[in-house]
């Protein structure tokens, strides 16, 4: 009986944590407030609500664009049908501008009361595979510049992809080496930082420390 009864307790306070941590993170994960200013980077593996949480977050602001990177892909039904889930999910109201040839020069020209969600970084990647070392931290540093000159509220979604497999060719090497880095860049510059794994959104900025 009192096995019982001390067994009872342990799943009642277990649940009552349980309740109190839902309770912190409704509190805490909240879309941001009208006009936010600076750079918020949400990074995360596949199908792990990154896209959604960027989403979340900025859906109360006045005027939205989004910022579509990744080309279609004709050959691939898969990643046609990841598209069409995100097309999907975006209000009408929504700007729209889909892999941009200048990204740099179109983030210059927004007014400062325009909220960006650029979907993702991985896309941008992809189209500077072409070029070489050189060209590449060019349109690195320019697009950072870009974004710390504008005074204007920017929310990037970026893929986590050197938790996995090596690449067995040398341009998925390429790729995940200049993604990862990028990424890295760009969290030295951003305001807020977010990690999503599993449909769970992780404050970075709250648990994390900078590595020297």
């Amino acid at each position: 009986m009192i096995f019982i009864l001390l067994f009872r307790i342990i799943i009642i306070g277990d649940n009552i944590e349980l309740i109190k941590r839902d309770l912190t993170c409704k509190n805490m994960l909240k879309p941001l407030q009208g006009n936010f200013k600076g750079l918020i980077l949400i990074s995360g593996p596949t199908n792990s609500g990154k896209s959604k949480l960027a989403e979340f977050l900025i859906k109360d602001q006045e005027s939205i664009t989004y910022i579509a990177t990744s080309k279609p892909r004709k050959n691939d039904p898969e990643w046609q049908k990841r598209i069409n889930n995100h097309i999907k999910r975006r209000p009408t109201k929504w700007k729209l501008i889909e892999y941009p040839q200048n990204i740099c020069k179109l983030i210059k020209c927004f007014d400062k009361n325009e909220s960006i969600l650029i979907d993702s970084l991985g896309g941008l990647v992809e189209q500077y595979l072409i070029h070489d070392d050189d060209q590449w931290n060019i349109f690195q540093n320019e697009f950072v510049s870009s974004l710390l000159n504008n005074d204007t509220g920017f929310i990037i979604v970026a893929e986590e992809i050197g938790w996995g497999i090596v690449p067995a060719t040398p341009i998925g090497h390429l790729f995940r080496e200049r993604l990862s880095k990028f990424l890295q860049l760009l969290n030295s510059h951003a305001s807020k930082k977010w990690l999503a794994i599993n449909g769970i959104a992780i404050d970075l900025d709250n648990i994390g420390c900078t590595i020297p």
